[in-house]
């Protein structure tokens, strides 16, 4: 059965994912744990909401830090990853739109690539406003577009435009990388109550264990991309895997530490 909606698709796709996130996605998303724990600033005794808190490793990081941190995910196989991963914290399945949190409970908020996952992003972050205290912080990351230096996404995109049928019945996604244009997303945080908006760009690079990762990244930790190659026939399917292997066989080659995937950190604080 197809999801009806973006949210309910993401929720089936990343219960689905869960099982293979540390391996397949984790090794490129961690690199941005540090600069968006310092983003927020010292997190000694602090209070932390964690929004799309996965299998939990970004948590246990904040805890690392002094902080009391609880995460909310959609998904209910990554909720119970993350209790596993860090028990000192508190996990909760939830919706980043609808956060089951009362009004100014915490004193940071933050996000680590799950923004391109929320239906309405915009209403997320007015979520992100209301349960921070005054003078709170929230702090995100997204991912650059291919045409700001994205390589890895450029790459994948590229391929599936070249060979797939995207027309394949799934539901209309907001743009993946509208957070990372400040013309889109200022004015979102200045409408929803953020002030002193900051932002520094982060230097990722996808890690290639051989030419066969882009294709895992595709087929284990992605939602949309795996929902639309796994709707194509067979014939596509090969072409899209023998372009994709030919392009992280030439990365390879080079021997780089992987495909350049850069971030944009975001930090804002609430008056």
């Amino acid at each position: 059965m197809h999801a009806e909606t973006f949210s309910q698709f993401e929720r089936q796709g990343w219960q689905r994912n869960a099982v293979a996130y540390d391996a397949v996605d984790l090794p490129a998303t961690r690199q941005a744990f540090g600069p968006l724990l310092d983003g927020v600033g010292d997190l000694r005794g602090r209070h932390v909401l964690e929004v799309a808190s996965g299998t939990g490793h970004l948590a246990a990081e904040a805890l690392a830090r002094g902080a009391t941190v609880v995460g909310v995910d959609v998904a209910r196989a990554m909720v119970a990853l993350a209790r596993q991963r860090a028990p000192g914290a508190s996990f909760h399945e939830g919706d980043a739109e609808a956060l089951p949190f009362k009004d100014e409970q915490f004193d940071s908020v933050i996000c680590c690539f799950g923004f391109l996952h929320f239906a309405e992003p915009a209403r997320a972050l007015r979520e992100a406003a209301r349960v921070l205290k005054p003078g709170g912080i929230v702090g995100f990351t997204v991912w650059h577009a291919p045409q700001q230096g994205g390589e890895f996404f450029g790459l994948i995109l590229g391929t599936f435009r070249m060979h797939a049928n995207m027309d394949v019945g799934l539901p209309p996604a907001p743009p993946m990388f509208a957070l990372a244009d400040s013309e889109v997303r200022d004015p979102v945080l200045a409408q929803v109550g953020f002030r002193e908006v900051r932002t520094r760009d982060v230097a990722i690079a996808w890690p290639l264990r051989g030419p066969e990762t882009v294709i895992e990244v595709v087929l284990k930790g992605t939602v949309r991309m795996r929902m639309v190659y796994e709707r194509q026939t067979p014939q596509i399917q090969e072409r899209i895997r023998e372009t994709l292997r030919a392009a992280t066989t030439s990365y390879l080659r080079n021997g780089g530490p992987g495909i350049p995937c850069p971030a944009i950190l975001v930090t804002a604080r609430r008056p």
